[in-house]
């Protein structure tokens, strides 16, 4: 009949329609990562359209503020930008500070600027909740990205959508995709160095120069970002030299020039006094002051903890259920060459973090966030397991033995029981997923009880929590801050960065338990690694007014101090 087509006509062919879906799944991965992050980053009443998110970091506010002053710098002078002394002019500023390599400070930057113009309602310059909107995007690339491997390198949807799930559900690494910091930018850089890499070279029996190009720009990026970049060079050297031999010299060489050129042209700073300034960034990480690091309940230096925290950190902070299915994942079980290529370099970038800061007198702390880029790769080996534990080696169902069956209703109620505790954990501790350990450890109870860190970056100190405060707070208080780790904290970030920027009447100050007289207020950051023992406990008669509490662990507290000088006759030094 005239007009009609016949179903089998009008349909797409299955491996198209195959194709169209591998390429909108990942996608699709990512934007649901996106709106997962971005639904809670408010972190001062900056805007309606998201949720109270993580409290303010110690860090963040020099990240953004950093990024937003390079970003505007370059607006302001146009195209006189692209001239080699005005990016040298602009990077060599007091204002500009060369801890760290430029890219992931103008990510937010460009972000906050797009999103923030100051004004008259706002005279701010930079707003870290609008930031924070820069780092959910980085996140739903990491996700998408890897989604997109796991699919594309065998494994079903649903074993890539595994991937995903666990990613977003980790809860350490989801936490810092709330934050506007380096580490989702470095997370995205290593990862996709390591899975570019993989991908385009594994299956070749020969290398050409041009296939170093793709991983050295990669690499550049990953080296523009932060020191964890270095990792990737050791790594790619002894993939390529020990599955290309001499082949995979000129690969090398390709790689190495293309990620130093990306670097260097990358950070005008360098340009001015190049070999010096190189050495200084490089030597700096040894010569920085001491960050302390509290673990199993002793307060270390960073160069002195234990060679075991990374290793015990990653295993007490990754939920149970990825832990399992990423450990089974972890053992190659395909004999194609190409796949045995990919195993090695994935397996390299996950490990080789941990092998690093294993080593004696190598600084760690900070929970996870030093060896954070591995944890995207785990979720790479969930998937794996995922695609296992979905495939049946045995027989129909109908065939299976009894016990066979009876084993096959232990693992798959025994995953939905897990996977419900990973989901519960994160409505329990939400926003504070910094604050997360595993059934291994009895979870945040536990962990303290143990001896871990709770609390570490300040994050704990949520937008509601400073509403409480607000609402606690006489008018003209002066609020002691413990502990302070650096005096922006006290003169930028927190009188216009958190929802005490609704109080411009309160003065901030360090806590110091010598100074006269002493304050009556006093807002307790519950890092374990800084405290004060005359703050822990409070003395006898202070008041609690306000508290951030998960599992009955308290991670920040708004105290009344009593009137009396009993404070003053406590030990005043802090904890050695």
């Amino acid at each position: 009949m005239s007009g009609m087509t016949k179903k089998n006509e009008a349909a797409l062919p299955k491996g198209a329609a195959s194709s169209i879906f591998r390429i909108l799944f990942p996608i699709l991965t990512g934007l649901l990562a996106f709106f997962a992050v971005a639904a809670s980053v408010d972190v001062a009443d900056d805007c309606p359209a998201t949720f109270d998110g993580p409290g303010l970091t110690f860090d963040e506010g020099f990240y953004v503020g950093g990024g937003a002053y390079l970003v505007e710098s370059i607006r302001r002078n146009g195209v006189a930008s692209l001239h080699p002394q005005t990016l040298q002019d602009i990077f060599n500023d007091p204002l500009y500070l060369p801890d760290h390599p430029p890219l992931g400070r103008l990510w937010l930057g460009l972000v906050t600027v797009w999103l923030h113009q100051p004004g008259d309602d706002d005279p701010r310059p930079y707003l870290v909740t609008f930031a924070r909107y820069g780092s959910a995007v980085l996140f739903g690339l990491l996700v998408g990205m890897i989604t997109c491997f796991v699919g594309k390198w065998g494994a079903p949807p649903v074993a890539a959508g595994g991937s995903a799930v666990a990613l977003v559900t980790m809860p350490r690494l989801f936490g810092h995709s709330h934050l506007a910091t380096l580490e989702p930018m470095m997370d995205l850089t290593y990862a996709a160095t390591i899975l570019f890499t993989a991908d385009r070279l594994a299956g070749k029996e020969r290398l050409q120069w041009k296939d170093g190009v793709l991983p050295g720009i990669l690499l550049g990026l990953a080296l523009l970002t932060k020191m964890q970049g270095v990792f990737l060079v050791p790594l790619l050297t002894i993939w390529l030299l020990g599955n290309w031999r001499w082949q995979g010299i000129l690969s090398l060489v390709v790689v190495a020039v293309t990620s130093f050129a990306v670097f260097f042209v990358g950070w005008p700073w360098l340009w001015t006094d190049p070999l010096p300034r190189i050495w200084e960034y490089f030597a700096r990480s040894t010569e920085r002051p001491i960050i302390y690091c509290y673990y199993l309940g002793t307060r270390y230096a960073d160069r002195d903890v234990p060679w075991h925290y990374p290793w015990v950190m990653f295993t007490v902070t990754m939920p149970l259920l990825w832990l399992a299915l990423g450990t089974w994942g972890l053992v190659p079980r395909d004999s194609n060459k190409a796949a045995a290529r990919r195993w090695q370099l994935l397996i390299g970038g996950m490990a080789l973090p941990f092998i690093v800061f294993t080593i004696p007198g190598v600084p760690v702390y900070d929970g996870v966030r030093l060896f954070l880029v591995s944890f995207p790769l785990w979720g790479v080996f969930v998937g794996m397991g995922v695609h296992r534990l979905l495939t049946n080696p045995t027989s129909p169902s109908d065939e299976m033995s009894h016990d066979t069956k009876r084993r096959k209703w232990v693992v798959n109620w025994g995953t939905v029981f897990l996977f419900a505790s990973v989901v519960g954990s994160l409505w329990r501790l939400h926003p504070l997923h910094l604050s997360y350990f595993n059934e291994l450890t009895g979870g945040l109870s536990g962990a303290t009880n143990l001896g871990m860190e709770p609390t570490y970056w300040g994050d704990s100190v949520t937008p509601e929590f400073l509403r409480r405060c607000h609402e606690k707070l006489p008018d003209g208080a002066t609020v002691a801050i413990a502990p302070v780790l650096h005096p922006a904290i006290l003169s930028e970030m927190w009188p216009h960065h958190t929802w005490l920027r609704h109080r411009p009447d309160l003065q901030f100050v360090a806590y110091d338990d010598q100074q006269q007289p002493l304050p009556e207020y006093v807002i307790v950051i519950r890092r374990h690694a800084d405290p004060w023992a005359s703050l822990t406990p409070p003395p006898e008669g202070t008041k609690r007014l306000a508290a951030v509490e998960r599992s009955g662990v308290f991670l920040a507290e708004l105290l009344k101090l009593p009137v009396e000088d009993a404070i003053r006759d406590r030990e005043p030094e802090t904890v050695p």
